[in-house]
């Protein structure tokens, strides 16, 4: 039997919000207003391209401010200089309206990650309404500054999401100051973080053994709590009226709830609902609890589904608030697509690319850049200044703020950036950024006001590494290759159809060798290698390609992940990475073989091809000896079975042994000495003529071929400490050592290149995330290799983000490593690091391809081929099967 209304507990009457007056005490903000940030000069920007986010760019133009407003802008000939102004020369650079993230936890779960720093959720019960992120707010986080330096000038501070109603958003001005109340939003109405789905069941549920432990649960709590702020709201009313009627029976006033004032201003109008919730069917739940509770959801955030339902929020006005292409790392992430915010947008509905990351908010340039372009490939149009509001005045509109920011109109406050590089380029880099017409950030000091965390040497570092850190050109500034132009030749940015030849051609090709550019050479791939480099002539019987526009490059190699090994992140099902269990506790799994566990049908790797991922190296976690990585290409396939292994300093490593560092390096010199006895002594191990030794047979067998030095060492580590560790045990034990993580690399390059040791990094990772990784920095890569120091890429865990390796290349030549080196830290490098038989587009090398419509690094490129041992493999996925589903919804 089909209910007829989902509130069966709330008369239809309450769907109208009783006029009442709010409690006499102002609950929004401890301090109403918030510190005024003067602009000490007028400013003027000339010759940029100005890109005001409502309209087309204007070449050769000119913006203006003032006492921090903006006062003009136009062309640069019809903007006027303000007396006294500076003038800035825009010549070559780009102006946009300041970046705003509509999704931040900046400052209530700061860096580094602490339990005092952990202040995102209080979860002590399903509805806390009455709690703020306000009065948490760190505002000396060293990712404030990072932000800063990412364009950013406003965000929306919200509370996690591990509650039903989490509690009061923060809306904030990136400016530093000493108290939360001073960088509060001016004139910003508070937010409800509001989440659906399983965080709140898991939590609760599933951690606490208390309601909700079901969606079924979530609903109930969401419509009781509304229910009983109606009724508080109506016992409010009722005193006044008596008050006012009667004043000696009225009585004392009711007390008040901190929780229920909140909810009531709900469902006055004056909060702003901001909704965690993924799945399509729950976006739908969550609209009927709206609107029979009577009030408004401002927008849905992450909604990885919210293509699915795009009409209905359109019509609603609800917003969707989400990634590029951030997926897979639950269940209820399991249907994301890069198409989200472009149909959402399509269908009249306001679209925001938003972060929930201290690094992704950085980027929130390059993820809306990232999110046209996939678009633009699906034949949905989007333009530069659709996909720039995306970042600016669409989260604006989210916070309730369109009106004073989000856009360059005269009487807007002064958020500007200037930008050296297109803004929605991966190789973009702000140069300058004004909030409120004041400087926040400059490329060649830093961040106006460092950290307090990170004054003295940190500071000064960091002011070194912006200055020494400008953009290296690219591929297509370098003259090697003229990208496909889509407009008028769709065919060549599209991919290309299913061949079946077993010999391919590349004709008229730029190729990347893997050491080296050729421009205009034919490719010749037959029985699984590659036959020519060159200006030969394709043999007869080969398939020919045309490489006009094209780039041919060795398929990517992400050095470290965990794909093959774990489908749905969050999903234990689907996770065979490491041990549970009892066997947790065992520090030592030497033998432990990833290859065993890798699933060949993943849905992932087809997504990984996606972003021109070939292979990968697949390795275990856990333990202070993890266990052994195999090499898998992104067809499912083992090419080796046995290819490292892997060892874990640092938190882990002291983790797996239950004690300190030099605990660590006691337990693996112990284990390492005593596997080489074994190796020299197995027929008296056999006969039991030695003593006990520190790990099983299995294990100490497993670690000959690493004594022998066949077998390479990947040891993760990231404070200086235990990398110079890692460095000692390698010359001692004559190891052949890759570190990964690397954080304070940089540090000791050096003595890294003197041992000639290669080091895998993230590049996207620059922040003092924890104790570990205190001295992190954007240009480690760039430091590294002009030491002498191999570097290798990757996106370290995450399978479902393997595909953003060509965005992690990028990021390290915007920040100062050359082009060249970059595509090598993902190709040809990694190869030499493990012994790889890859990597590389010479006579004898394996075909492992990527065929692209422009320079590989880039957010607007594509691969349109790829080739595993010379077979061409597609380049669909189920993402792509979701979108060509829904990309007309039913009637």
């Amino acid at each position: 039997m089909r209910t007829p209304s989902l509130l069966l507990l709330l008369a239809a009457a309450c769907a109208t919000v009783p006029e009442a007056t709010p409690p006499p005490v102002e609950v929004s903000s401890v301090t109403p207003t918030s510190r005024v940030w003067k602009q000490p000069r007028a400013v003027v920007v000339r010759h940029a391209t100005v890109m005001p986010a409502t309209g087309p760019a204007l070449e050769d133009g000119a913006v203006a401010f003032v006492d921090g407003k903006v006062v003009a802008v136009g062309r640069n000939a019809d903007v006027a200089t303000p007396p006294g102004a500076e003038e800035v020369d825009g010549t070559g650079l780009f102006v946009t309206p300041g970046i705003i993230d509509a999704h931040s936890h900046l400052g209530v779960y700061a860096s580094p990650s602490s339990f005092s720093n952990d202040d995102g959720n209080e979860a002590t019960a399903p509805v806390t309404a009455e709690v703020s992120a306000e009065h948490a707010f760190w505002p000396q986080d060293p990712g404030l500054r990072r932000a800063a330096a990412g364009g950013i000038t406003s965000l929306l501070v919200l509370p996690g999401s591990a509650n039903l109603v989490g509690g009061r958003g923060y809306p904030a001005k990136l400016h530093f100051g000493r108290s939360a109340a001073e960088m509060r939003f001016p004139g910003a109405k508070d937010v409800l973080k509001m989440a659906c789905g399983e965080n709140p069941r898991r939590v609760y549920g599933e951690g606490k053994k208390v309601a909700p432990s079901t969606r079924m649960g979530n609903v109930a709590g969401y419509r009781q709590a509304f229910a009983q702020a109606r009724e508080y709201m109506s016992k409010w009313e009722d005193w006044r009226t008596k008050k006012e009627k009667k004043p000696d029976e009225a009585g004392p006033e009711p007390l008040r709830d901190l929780k229920l004032e909140t909810l009531a201003e709900v469902l006055r109008g004056n909060v702003l609902v901001q909704n965690h919730c993924y799945r399509a069917d729950e976006m739908a739940v969550m609209l009927q609890v709206a609107d029979e509770a009577g009030f408004q959801i401002r927008a849905f955030h992450h909604a990885l589904e919210a293509y699915k339902l795009r009409d209905r929020l359109a019509e609603k006005n609800v917003g969707v608030a989400t990634w590029a292409d951030w997926w897979g790392f639950k269940l209820e992430a399991w249907d994301g697509i890069p198409e989200n915010a472009a149909l959402v947008a399509q269908a009249g509905g306001k679209a925001v690319i938003h972060s929930d990351s201290q690094y992704g908010i950085q980027r929130l340039n390059q993820e809306a850049g990232k999110a046209m372009w996939r678009a633009l490939e699906s034949g949905i149009p989007v333009t530069e200044e659709e996909a720039l509001r995306w970042v600016t005045l669409n989260p604006a509109w989210m916070m309730g703020v369109e009106g004073v920011t989000g856009s360059l109109e005269p009487g807007k406050m002064a958020d500007v950036v200037l930008w050296k590089g297109h803004p929605l380029s991966v190789y973009a880099r702000a140069q300058r950024v004004w909030t409120d017409g004041v400087v926040t950030y400059d490329a060649a000091t830093g961040a106006v006001d460092p950290s307090d965390f990170e004054v003295g040497d940190s500071a000064a570092n960091a002011a070194r590494l912006v200055a020494a850190a400008a953009p290296v050109p690219s591929l297509q500034d370098l003259g090697l290759a003229t990208r496909c132009d889509a407009g008028k030749d769709r065919a060549c940015a599209q991919p290309l159809p299913p061949g079946k030849a077993t010999c391919t051609a590349f004709q008229g090709v730029t190729a990347f060798t893997g050491t080296a550019w050729l421009k205009d050479v034919t490719v010749v791939v037959a029985d699984g290698r590659v036959r020519s480099v060159g200006a030969a002539v394709a043999p007869a019987g080969c398939e020919a390609v045309d490489g006009k526009g094209r780039v041919l490059t060795p398929g990517l190699i992400d050095p470290l992940t965990e794909l093959g090994l774990v489908e749905v992140g969050a999903e234990e099902t689907t996770q065979d990475e490491g041990l549970r269990g009892d066997a947790a506790k065992q520090d030592v799994r030497a033998a432990l073989q990833a290859s065993d566990s890798i699933n060949p049908a993943s849905a992932v790797f087809p997504v990984a091809r996606l972003g021109g991922v070939t292979g990968a190296v697949a390795a275990p976690k856990g333990g202070l000896v993890a266990g052994q990585s195999a090499f898998v290409t992104t067809d499912g396939a083992i090419r080796q079975a046995t290819l490292a292994m892997h060892i874990n300093l640092g938190v882990t490593g002291r983790d797996a042994v239950s004690g300190s560092r030099a605990r660590v390096l006691e337990r693996l010199r112990e284990l390492l000495f005593d596997a080489r006895e074994y190796g020299r002594r197995k027929a008296d191990y056999e006969q039991r003529r030695m003593r006990d030794v520190a790990a099983s047979r299995l294990d100490l067998e497993a670690l000959q071929p690493v004594l022998a030095g066949r077998l390479p060492v990947v040891v993760r580590a990231d404070r200086v400490s235990d990398l110079r560790a890692a460095l000692s045990l390698a010359k001692e034990y004559g190891l052949k050592l890759i570190l990964a993580g690397g954080s304070e690399a940089w540090m000791v390059a050096p003595e890294l290149a003197a041992a000639k040791v290669p080091v895998i990094l993230q590049p996207t990772q620059n922040l003092p995330a924890d104790f570990d990784r205190l001295n992190s920095r954007g240009d480690s890569a760039a430091l590294l290799r002009a030491a002498g120091v191999q570097v290798l890429f990757s996106v370290l865990g995450e399978p479902a983000m393997v595909r953003t390796l060509a965005q992690e290349a990028g990021n390290a030549v915007a920040w100062g490593l050359p082009h060249t080196d970059a595509l090598r830290a993902v190709t040809q490098d990694v190869a030499a690091a493990f012994g790889l038989d890859g990597g590389r587009i010479a006579p004898g090398a394996p075909a492992d391809l990527v065929l692209w419509n422009g320079d590989p690094l880039e957010l607007s490129s594509r691969p349109v081929g790829m080739w595993l041992a010379g077979k061409q493999v597609p380049l669909t996925s189920r993402q792509q099967a979701l979108f060509d589903k829904y990309k007309v919804l039913p009637k």
